[in-house]
Protein backbone atom coordinates (compact mmCIF):
# COMPACT_ATOMS: atom_id res chain seq x y z
CA UNK A 1 0.00 0.00 0.00
CA UNK A 2 2.85 2.38 0.89
CA UNK A 3 4.60 1.76 -2.42
CA UNK A 4 1.37 2.45 -4.32
CA UNK A 5 1.06 5.77 -2.49
CA UNK A 6 4.71 6.50 -3.27
CA UNK A 7 4.23 5.88 -6.99
CA UNK A 8 1.07 8.00 -7.13
CA UNK A 9 2.59 11.00 -5.33
CA UNK A 10 5.88 10.72 -7.23
CA UNK A 11 3.84 10.60 -10.44
CA UNK A 12 1.98 13.72 -9.32
CA UNK A 13 5.29 15.55 -8.79
CA UNK A 14 6.38 14.57 -12.30
CA UNK A 15 2.97 15.54 -13.67
CA UNK A 16 3.21 19.05 -12.25
CA UNK A 17 6.84 19.57 -13.29
CA UNK A 18 6.41 18.22 -16.81
CA UNK A 19 3.01 19.85 -17.28
CA UNK A 20 4.26 23.38 -16.78
CA UNK A 21 7.62 22.80 -18.50
CA UNK A 22 6.15 21.25 -21.64
CA UNK A 23 3.34 23.77 -22.01
CA UNK A 24 5.57 26.87 -21.90
CA UNK A 25 5.10 27.08 -25.67
CA UNK A 26 1.51 28.22 -25.03
CA UNK A 27 2.91 31.57 -23.86
CA UNK A 28 5.06 32.22 -26.95
CA UNK A 29 2.41 33.90 -29.19
CA UNK A 30 1.40 36.28 -26.35
CA UNK A 31 5.04 37.03 -25.49
CA UNK A 32 5.77 37.83 -29.15
CA UNK A 33 2.76 40.15 -29.49
CA UNK A 34 2.88 41.95 -26.11
CA UNK A 35 6.63 42.33 -25.41
CA UNK A 36 9.78 43.38 -27.24
CA UNK A 37 11.10 39.80 -27.01
CA UNK A 38 11.98 38.21 -30.36
CA UNK A 39 11.42 34.53 -31.16
CA UNK A 40 15.19 34.02 -30.92
CA UNK A 41 15.32 35.51 -27.40
CA UNK A 42 12.38 33.41 -26.22
CA UNK A 43 13.96 30.36 -27.86
CA UNK A 44 17.29 31.11 -26.17
CA UNK A 45 15.54 31.50 -22.81
CA UNK A 46 13.64 28.24 -23.17
CA UNK A 47 16.79 26.59 -24.48
CA UNK A 48 18.83 27.76 -21.49
CA UNK A 49 16.01 26.57 -19.22
CA UNK A 50 16.24 23.11 -20.77
CA UNK A 51 20.04 23.03 -20.70
CA UNK A 52 20.27 23.97 -17.01
CA UNK A 53 17.38 21.60 -16.25
CA UNK A 54 19.48 18.79 -17.68
CA UNK A 55 22.74 19.95 -16.10
CA UNK A 56 21.14 20.05 -12.65
CA UNK A 57 19.61 16.56 -12.92
CA UNK A 58 22.75 14.54 -12.06
CA UNK A 59 23.83 17.13 -9.46
CA UNK A 60 20.43 17.04 -7.78
CA UNK A 61 20.35 13.26 -8.13
CA UNK A 62 23.74 12.92 -6.43
CA UNK A 63 22.72 15.35 -3.68
CA UNK A 64 19.45 13.48 -3.10
CA UNK A 65 21.24 10.14 -2.91
CA UNK A 66 23.71 11.53 -0.37
CA UNK A 67 21.57 13.98 1.66
CA UNK A 68 17.96 12.95 1.11
CA UNK A 69 15.16 13.42 -1.41
CA UNK A 70 12.91 15.56 0.81
CA UNK A 71 15.39 18.43 1.18
CA UNK A 72 16.23 18.27 -2.51
CA UNK A 73 12.65 18.45 -3.74
CA UNK A 74 11.64 21.22 -1.31
CA UNK A 75 14.46 23.35 -2.68
CA UNK A 76 13.35 22.61 -6.24
CA UNK A 77 9.70 23.55 -5.73
CA UNK A 78 10.64 26.82 -4.02
CA UNK A 79 13.07 27.67 -6.82
CA UNK A 80 10.50 27.08 -9.57
CA UNK A 81 8.05 29.31 -7.70
CA UNK A 82 10.69 32.04 -7.46
CA UNK A 83 11.53 31.77 -11.17
CA UNK A 84 7.96 32.40 -12.34
CA UNK A 85 7.59 35.31 -9.90
CA UNK A 86 10.82 36.97 -11.07
CA UNK A 87 9.96 36.51 -14.75
CA UNK A 88 6.41 37.83 -14.33
CA UNK A 89 7.67 41.43 -14.11
CA UNK A 90 10.19 41.15 -16.94
CA UNK A 91 10.39 44.06 -19.37
CA UNK A 92 13.95 43.55 -20.62
CA UNK A 93 14.82 40.25 -22.36
CA UNK A 94 17.70 39.60 -19.94
CA UNK A 95 15.29 39.88 -16.99
CA UNK A 96 13.06 37.24 -18.60
CA UNK A 97 16.07 35.05 -19.39
CA UNK A 98 17.31 35.28 -15.79
CA UNK A 99 13.91 34.37 -14.31
CA UNK A 100 12.80 31.50 -16.54
CA UNK A 101 16.07 30.52 -18.19
CA UNK A 102 18.46 30.48 -15.23
CA UNK A 103 16.47 30.27 -11.98
CA UNK A 104 13.73 28.19 -13.61
CA UNK A 105 16.13 25.83 -15.37
CA UNK A 106 18.21 25.13 -12.26
CA UNK A 107 15.15 24.62 -10.05
CA UNK A 108 13.22 22.48 -12.53
CA UNK A 109 16.25 20.20 -12.80
CA UNK A 110 16.02 19.53 -9.07
CA UNK A 111 12.48 18.07 -9.41
CA UNK A 112 13.26 16.34 -12.71
CA UNK A 113 12.54 12.87 -14.03
CA UNK A 114 15.94 11.27 -13.15
CA UNK A 115 15.74 12.44 -9.54
CA UNK A 116 12.22 11.08 -9.03
CA UNK A 117 12.78 7.81 -10.91
CA UNK A 118 16.05 7.22 -9.07
CA UNK A 119 14.33 7.78 -5.72
CA UNK A 120 11.35 5.55 -6.47
CA UNK A 121 13.48 2.74 -7.97
CA UNK A 122 15.12 2.17 -4.61
CA UNK A 123 11.80 0.79 -3.34
CA UNK A 124 11.79 -2.02 -5.97
CA UNK A 125 14.28 -4.79 -6.70
CA UNK A 126 13.96 -6.55 -10.08
CA UNK A 127 14.34 -5.17 -13.62
CA UNK A 128 10.83 -6.07 -14.74
CA UNK A 129 9.13 -4.33 -11.81
CA UNK A 130 11.35 -1.26 -12.16
CA UNK A 131 10.55 -0.94 -15.89
CA UNK A 132 6.82 -1.30 -15.22
CA UNK A 133 6.92 1.25 -12.38
CA UNK A 134 8.92 3.66 -14.56
CA UNK A 135 6.28 3.28 -17.28
CA UNK A 136 3.55 4.06 -14.74
CA UNK A 137 5.48 7.09 -13.47
CA UNK A 138 6.00 8.45 -16.98
CA UNK A 139 2.35 7.85 -17.79
CA UNK A 140 1.41 9.87 -14.72
CA UNK A 141 3.97 12.49 -15.77
CA UNK A 142 2.23 12.64 -19.15
CA UNK A 143 -1.01 13.68 -17.46
CA UNK A 144 0.73 16.99 -16.71
CA UNK A 145 0.78 18.01 -20.34
CA UNK A 146 -2.80 16.81 -20.74
CA UNK A 147 -3.99 18.73 -17.66
CA UNK A 148 -1.85 21.87 -17.61
CA UNK A 149 -1.83 22.75 -21.33
CA UNK A 150 -5.53 23.74 -21.32
CA UNK A 151 -5.06 25.40 -17.90
CA UNK A 152 -2.17 27.50 -19.22
CA UNK A 153 -4.15 28.27 -22.38
CA UNK A 154 -7.00 29.52 -20.18
CA UNK A 155 -4.63 31.56 -18.00
CA UNK A 156 -2.84 33.28 -20.88
CA UNK A 157 -6.12 33.95 -22.71
CA UNK A 158 -7.78 35.38 -19.60
CA UNK A 159 -4.94 37.09 -17.72
CA UNK A 160 -2.08 37.33 -20.26
CA UNK A 161 1.38 35.90 -19.58
CA UNK A 162 2.56 38.13 -16.68
CA UNK A 163 -0.27 37.51 -14.20
CA UNK A 164 -0.40 33.86 -15.30
CA UNK A 165 3.22 33.50 -14.19
CA UNK A 166 2.34 34.94 -10.77
CA UNK A 167 -0.49 32.43 -10.36
CA UNK A 168 1.90 29.63 -11.30
CA UNK A 169 4.42 30.91 -8.75
CA UNK A 170 1.88 30.62 -5.93
CA UNK A 171 0.84 27.15 -7.09
CA UNK A 172 4.38 25.74 -6.73
CA UNK A 173 4.60 27.01 -3.15
CA UNK A 174 1.43 25.13 -2.22
CA UNK A 175 2.72 21.76 -3.48
CA UNK A 176 6.00 21.71 -1.52
CA UNK A 177 4.52 19.17 1.00
CA UNK A 178 4.47 16.53 -1.78
CA UNK A 179 8.20 16.17 -1.14
CA UNK A 180 7.54 14.46 2.20
CA UNK A 181 6.44 11.23 0.45
CA UNK A 182 10.11 10.19 0.38
CA UNK A 183 10.09 9.97 4.15
CA UNK A 184 8.43 6.57 3.69
CA UNK A 185 10.80 3.80 4.88
CA UNK A 186 12.25 1.59 2.18
CA UNK A 187 11.28 -2.11 2.28
CA UNK A 188 13.93 -4.53 3.54
CA UNK A 189 15.60 -6.33 0.64
CA UNK A 190 15.89 -10.11 0.84
CA UNK A 191 19.56 -10.15 -0.05
CA UNK A 192 20.55 -6.94 1.68
CA UNK A 193 24.12 -5.90 0.91
CA UNK A 194 26.46 -3.51 2.61
CA UNK A 195 27.65 -1.05 -0.02
CA UNK A 196 31.12 0.47 -0.11
CA UNK A 197 31.09 4.25 0.11
CA UNK A 198 32.20 5.66 -3.24
CA UNK A 199 33.02 9.06 -4.67
CA UNK A 200 30.47 10.24 -7.22
CA UNK A 201 33.35 11.28 -9.50
CA UNK A 202 34.64 7.68 -9.56
CA UNK A 203 31.17 6.37 -10.40
CA UNK A 204 30.82 8.81 -13.30
CA UNK A 205 34.31 8.04 -14.67
CA UNK A 206 33.57 4.31 -14.72
CA UNK A 207 30.20 4.86 -16.40
CA UNK A 208 31.75 6.91 -19.20
CA UNK A 209 34.09 4.02 -20.02
CA UNK A 210 31.01 1.97 -20.94
CA UNK A 211 30.33 2.21 -24.71
CA UNK A 212 26.66 1.30 -24.33
CA UNK A 213 26.19 4.15 -21.87
CA UNK A 214 27.76 6.60 -24.33
CA UNK A 215 25.53 5.40 -27.18
CA UNK A 216 22.51 5.93 -24.92
CA UNK A 217 23.66 9.48 -24.15
CA UNK A 218 23.99 10.28 -27.87
CA UNK A 219 20.57 8.85 -28.67
CA UNK A 220 18.74 10.68 -25.90
CA UNK A 221 20.02 14.02 -27.24
CA UNK A 222 17.60 13.57 -30.12
CA UNK A 223 14.62 12.99 -27.84
CA UNK A 224 15.25 16.32 -26.13
CA UNK A 225 15.46 18.19 -29.42
CA UNK A 226 12.14 16.73 -30.60
CA UNK A 227 10.28 17.43 -27.36
CA UNK A 228 11.47 21.06 -27.09
CA UNK A 229 10.94 21.87 -30.76
CA UNK A 230 7.40 20.52 -30.82
CA UNK A 231 6.20 21.67 -27.37
CA UNK A 232 7.63 25.18 -27.74
CA UNK A 233 6.76 25.89 -31.37
CA UNK A 234 3.66 23.93 -32.35
CA UNK A 235 1.48 26.97 -31.43
CA UNK A 236 3.68 29.28 -33.55
CA UNK A 237 3.75 26.72 -36.39
CA UNK A 238 -0.07 26.67 -36.41
CA UNK A 239 -0.19 30.48 -36.45
CA UNK A 240 2.32 30.68 -39.34
CA UNK A 241 0.12 28.28 -41.31
CA UNK A 242 -2.95 30.47 -40.73
CA UNK A 243 -4.57 28.33 -38.03
CA UNK A 244 -5.84 29.36 -34.62
CA UNK A 245 -3.35 28.80 -31.79
CA UNK A 246 -6.12 27.02 -29.90
CA UNK A 247 -5.79 24.07 -32.29
CA UNK A 248 -2.14 23.78 -31.27
CA UNK A 249 -3.17 23.90 -27.61
CA UNK A 250 -5.57 21.06 -28.36
CA UNK A 251 -2.72 19.27 -30.10
CA UNK A 252 -0.40 19.62 -27.10
CA UNK A 253 -3.19 18.36 -24.85
CA UNK A 254 -3.60 15.32 -27.09
CA UNK A 255 0.15 14.72 -27.00
CA UNK A 256 -0.16 14.53 -23.22
CA UNK A 257 -3.14 12.17 -23.45
CA UNK A 258 -1.57 9.77 -25.95
CA UNK A 259 1.75 10.04 -24.10
CA UNK A 260 0.06 8.34 -21.16
CA UNK A 261 -0.80 5.39 -23.38
CA UNK A 262 2.61 5.30 -25.04
CA UNK A 263 4.62 5.32 -21.82
CA UNK A 264 2.49 2.59 -20.25
CA UNK A 265 2.99 0.38 -23.31
CA UNK A 266 6.69 1.18 -23.44
CA UNK A 267 7.18 0.44 -19.74
CA UNK A 268 5.40 -2.90 -20.06
CA UNK A 269 7.18 -3.95 -23.25
CA UNK A 270 10.56 -2.87 -21.84
CA UNK A 271 10.29 -5.68 -19.31
CA UNK A 272 9.74 -8.25 -22.09
CA UNK A 273 11.97 -7.48 -25.10
CA UNK A 274 15.33 -5.75 -25.49
CA UNK A 275 15.04 -2.07 -24.66
CA UNK A 276 17.44 -0.93 -27.38
CA UNK A 277 15.09 -2.26 -30.09
CA UNK A 278 12.20 -0.35 -28.55
CA UNK A 279 14.24 2.86 -28.67
CA UNK A 280 15.31 2.32 -32.29
CA UNK A 281 11.69 1.70 -33.28
CA UNK A 282 10.48 4.86 -31.49
CA UNK A 283 13.03 7.14 -33.16
CA UNK A 284 12.46 5.64 -36.62
CA UNK A 285 8.69 6.13 -36.37
CA UNK A 286 9.20 9.69 -35.09
CA UNK A 287 11.13 10.52 -38.27
CA UNK A 288 8.19 9.28 -40.36
CA UNK A 289 5.60 11.25 -38.35
CA UNK A 290 7.58 14.52 -38.58
CA UNK A 291 8.19 13.94 -42.31
CA UNK A 292 4.45 13.61 -42.87
CA UNK A 293 3.82 16.86 -40.96
CA UNK A 294 6.33 18.56 -43.25
CA UNK A 295 4.93 17.37 -46.60
CA UNK A 296 1.17 17.16 -45.96
CA UNK A 297 -1.13 20.22 -46.20
CA UNK A 298 -1.34 21.88 -42.78
CA UNK A 299 -4.89 22.01 -41.44
CA UNK A 300 -6.69 21.21 -38.19
CA UNK A 301 -6.84 17.50 -38.99
CA UNK A 302 -3.09 17.36 -39.71
CA UNK A 303 -2.25 18.99 -36.38
CA UNK A 304 -4.58 16.64 -34.49
CA UNK A 305 -3.33 13.50 -36.26
CA UNK A 306 0.31 14.53 -35.78
CA UNK A 307 -0.27 15.20 -32.07
CA UNK A 308 -1.90 11.83 -31.48
CA UNK A 309 0.91 9.94 -33.23
CA UNK A 310 3.81 11.88 -31.73
CA UNK A 311 2.14 11.62 -28.31
CA UNK A 312 2.45 7.83 -28.40
CA UNK A 313 6.19 8.31 -28.98
CA UNK A 314 6.71 11.30 -26.66
CA UNK A 315 8.10 10.12 -23.30
CA UNK A 316 7.88 6.45 -24.23
CA UNK A 317 11.68 6.67 -24.58
CA UNK A 318 12.14 7.09 -20.81
CA UNK A 319 11.28 3.58 -19.50
CA UNK A 320 13.69 1.77 -21.88
CA UNK A 321 16.38 4.45 -21.46
CA UNK A 322 16.34 4.44 -17.65
CA UNK A 323 15.94 0.65 -17.83
CA UNK A 324 19.18 0.29 -19.79
CA UNK A 325 21.03 2.47 -17.27
CA UNK A 326 19.67 0.32 -14.43
CA UNK A 327 20.51 -2.84 -16.38
CA UNK A 328 24.10 -1.77 -16.98
CA UNK A 329 24.89 -0.37 -13.51
CA UNK A 330 22.14 -1.20 -10.98
CA UNK A 331 19.98 1.26 -9.04
CA UNK A 332 22.36 2.55 -6.37
CA UNK A 333 23.42 5.57 -8.44
CA UNK A 334 20.54 5.57 -10.91
CA UNK A 335 19.53 9.19 -10.13
CA UNK A 336 23.06 10.34 -10.90
CA UNK A 337 23.72 8.20 -13.98
CA UNK A 338 20.30 8.66 -15.57
CA UNK A 339 20.66 12.34 -14.69
CA UNK A 340 23.79 12.50 -16.85
CA UNK A 341 21.87 10.90 -19.73
CA UNK A 342 19.24 13.59 -19.14
CA UNK A 343 21.91 16.29 -19.56
CA UNK A 344 22.28 15.10 -23.14
CA UNK A 345 18.49 15.14 -23.54
CA UNK A 346 18.34 18.72 -22.35
CA UNK A 347 21.30 19.75 -24.51
CA UNK A 348 19.16 18.56 -27.40
CA UNK A 349 16.25 20.53 -25.94
CA UNK A 350 18.44 23.65 -25.84
CA UNK A 351 19.29 23.21 -29.51
CA UNK A 352 15.66 22.53 -30.44
CA UNK A 353 14.43 25.59 -28.53
CA UNK A 354 17.07 27.94 -29.90
CA UNK A 355 17.09 26.69 -33.50
CA UNK A 356 13.30 26.82 -33.64
CA UNK A 357 13.21 30.49 -32.66
CA UNK A 358 16.17 31.33 -34.89
CA UNK A 359 14.73 29.83 -38.09
CA UNK A 360 11.40 31.56 -37.43
CA UNK A 361 13.18 34.94 -37.16
CA UNK A 362 15.27 34.30 -40.29
CA UNK A 363 12.90 32.40 -42.58
CA UNK A 364 9.46 32.88 -41.03
CA UNK A 365 9.04 29.12 -41.23
CA UNK A 366 9.96 25.96 -39.29
CA UNK A 367 10.69 23.77 -42.33
CA UNK A 368 14.47 23.69 -41.81
CA UNK A 369 14.00 22.77 -38.14
CA UNK A 370 11.66 19.90 -39.09
CA UNK A 371 14.19 18.57 -41.63
CA UNK A 372 16.93 18.65 -38.97
CA UNK A 373 14.64 16.76 -36.58
CA UNK A 374 14.01 14.04 -39.19
CA UNK A 375 17.70 13.51 -40.01
CA UNK A 376 18.89 13.19 -36.41
CA UNK A 377 15.93 10.96 -35.58
CA UNK A 378 17.20 8.45 -38.13
CA UNK A 379 20.68 8.78 -36.59
CA UNK A 380 19.26 7.97 -33.15
CA UNK A 381 17.40 4.93 -34.50
CA UNK A 382 20.76 3.54 -35.69
CA UNK A 383 22.95 4.49 -32.70
CA UNK A 384 21.00 2.29 -30.25
CA UNK A 385 21.70 -1.01 -32.05
CA UNK A 386 25.28 -1.50 -30.67
CA UNK A 387 24.06 -1.20 -27.06
CA UNK A 388 24.63 -4.38 -25.04
CA UNK A 389 22.06 -5.37 -22.41
CA UNK A 390 22.85 -7.84 -19.63
CA UNK A 391 20.69 -10.86 -18.93
CA UNK A 392 20.16 -9.54 -15.43
CA UNK A 393 21.10 -6.22 -13.85
CA UNK A 394 23.61 -6.10 -11.04
CA UNK A 395 24.97 -3.47 -8.68
CA UNK A 396 28.22 -2.55 -10.43
CA UNK A 397 29.07 -0.06 -7.70
CA UNK A 398 28.50 -2.39 -4.71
Amino acid sequence: MRTILLVLVAGLILSVGNGFRMSLGIYVPDLLSSTVFSASIIGLTYGLFNLLWGAMSPIAGAFAEQRGYVKTLCFGFFGVSLSFYVASSAIHPLHFLFGIGIIGGISAGVISVPVIIGGVSKYFEDDKTQSTVTGILMSLAATGMFIFTPINQFLVTTFKWSFSFQITSMFFLFIIPLSFIFLLPKPQKKDKKEFTKRKISDVIKKAFKDKSYNYLILGFFVCGLHVALISNYLPVFAKIKGLETTIAATGLTLIGLFNMIGTLISGKVSGIIKKKYILSFIYFVRSIVIFLLLILPTNNFTIIAFSCCIGLLWLSTVPPTSGIVSNRFGTRYLSTLFGIVMVSHQAGAFLGSFIGGLVIDIYGSLDIAWIMAIVISLFSAIIHFPIIEKEKSEEVFA
